[in-house]
C-alpha cells in the first residue's frame, strides 16, 4: 500500500504472531493518512500477575510452534506506544476465562 493511503487499520490478535511487531506497527503507521485510526485488540504479557507472566514466558516457545507463531509474552502495548502515533488511547484489560490470553490491550492510535 502507498504511504498515507488508508483511513483506518484494524488489528485483532495478530501482532502476537508476526515476525517483527515493531516493523508491522511502523508499516501500519506509514499507510495511515494523517488523522487515520489504528484500532487494535491484542493479548499481551500479564502486567499484574507475576505468576501468570512467568507461565506465559515459559510456554511461549511451545505456543509459537503449535499456534502459528503466537507469542504469549509480547508487550505489544509498549510497541504501539513507541511507534510515535500522534494520539494514543489504550487500555490494559484482563478478561476472564481466557487462560493465558486474559491480559489484553485495546485501543485507538491516531496517525
Amino acid at each position: 500500500l502507498a504511504d498515507s493511503s488508508c483511513d483506518a487499520v484494524v488489528c485483532t490478535l495478530t501482532l502476537c504472531s508476526v515476525l517483527n511487531p515493531e516493523k508491522s506497527v511502523a508499516e501500519i503507521k506509514r499507510v495511515l493518512k494523517p488523522g487515520g485510526k489504528f484500532l487494535f485488540w491484542e493479548h499481551v504479557l500479564s502486567q499484574t500477575d507475576e505468576r501468570l507472566a512467568v507461565q506465559q514466558i515459559k510456554l511461549t516457545p511451545n505456543q509459537v510452534r503449535r499456534a502459528d507463531g503466537c507469542h504469549l509474552d509480547r508487550q505489544t502495548g509498549n510497541v504501539i506506544k513507541a511507534a510515535g502515533f500522534k494520539e494514543l488511547d489504550m487500555e490494559y484489560l484482563e478478561l476472564k476465562n481466557f487462560g493465558f490470553l486474559n491480559p489484553t490491550v485495546a485501543g485507538i492510535a491516531t496517525a
